[in-house]
């Protein structure tokens, strides 16, 4: 094994390696270099020795709870910058919170695809800036952002007069002018059932006809990342993300330099995303106005038929298992 990888190091610590065999695989493939323990000893030794870059690991390895565990994981680790990125079984919503409160930066359930597991490494190896929420949620807006406080009144004030057969149109016209204050050239609002791995475009700034349009999750690695995490992801540059960048190839309609994806919030709950993309390579906006496109998010979600939105993905999911 190379002394140093061109793309990165993985640890991956589990009882049961077998079950990385394909991801190391791939990985290698893509001249990323990976390390396997199977004791918490193992694991801190190694961390201390060697720089890598995401450490994958079980719960169970420890056997001293999440907080313990991650702790120990970050006093040891020779890369302060280590990105942890917990797999297990227990996929409840109250142990994702716990994970994440305790340090982890992303999540992922068995059993799982390899190819979403690599593409999950993948866009960990490359820059991706994470804003916490209450970063900016608590700043009080300023005078530069006054035309986005104008948006997000009159984004009150249309949806407050809209009945549900015509939510898409009014969707789109927020979104278009999300979009035009942001120099967007694609502004998304999707809504997301994580159980399922679905989501749903429900609407997007650039195409009218695009409506209710049915997406998989293990496409959008930085979505789930969103969805994990309750916090605001920020890539300057695609081009810089390996697996960002491939969007490009893939979305040939439009050019794809950044993107800022958003949490929305329905009742507390994290229930999809807001995504906005830009044409070239950006600087992060300012926290005033993060904070009034966040709540312009959380708005459009309210109006949202957000319960009957899930049972459709639901539905939609359990026809193609089925299939």
């Amino acid at each position: 094994m190379s002394e140093k990888s061109n793309q990165g190091r993985v640890l991956f610590a589990d009882l049961a390696l077998v079950k990385y065999k394909s991801v190391i695989s791939e990985l290698t493939k893509a001249d990323v270099d990976s390390d396997c323990v199977t004791d918490v000893t193992q694991l801190l030794q190694k961390i201390s020795e060697v720089k890598y870059d995401i450490c994958a690991i079980n719960l169970l390895l420890g056997g001293i709870g999440p907080f313990e565990l991650i702790e120990n994981i970050r006093k040891s680790s020779k890369n302060p910058q280590l990105k942890i990125v917990v797999v297990t079984r227990q996929v409840h919503k109250l142990n994702i919170q716990n994970t994440i409160r305790a340090g982890a930066d992303d999540f992922i359930a068995e059993p799982f695809e390899s190819l979403n597991f690599y593409n999950r490494v993948l866009y960990h190896l490359r820059p991706v800036q994470v804003i916490k929420a209450n970063q900016f949620e608590q700043s009080i807006p300023g005078v530069e952002s006054h035309k986005y406080v104008q948006m997000l009144l009159e984004a009150t004030e249309i949806l407050s007069r809209t009945d549900r057969e015509h939510i898409h149109d009014t969707f789109l016209k927020i979104l278009q002018d999300i979009a035009l204050q942001m120099e967007s050239n694609r502004t998304s609002l999707i809504i997301v059932d994580e159980s399922a791995n679905n989501g749903v475009v429900l609407a997007t700034s650039d195409d009218p006809k695009f409506s209710n349009f049915p997406i998989s999750l293990d496409n959008y690695p930085e979505i789930v990342h969103v969805m994990h995490t309750g916090n605001l992801i920020f890539v300057e540059d695609v081009s810089q993300n390996s697996l960002t960048d491939r969007i490009k190839s893939k979305v040939k309609s439009i050019a794809i330099g950044s993107m800022i994806i958003f949490p929305v919030r329905y009742h507390a709950d994290i229930v999809g995303a807001l995504v906005i993309r830009r044409p070239v390579a950006t600087e992060l906006p300012t926290q005033d106005v993060m904070r009034v496109l966040q709540a312009t998010a959380n708005l459009m979600a309210a109006h949202a038929n957000v319960a009957v939105l899930l049972r459709k993905i639901y539905k939609e999911f359990k026809k193609v298992s089925a299939a």
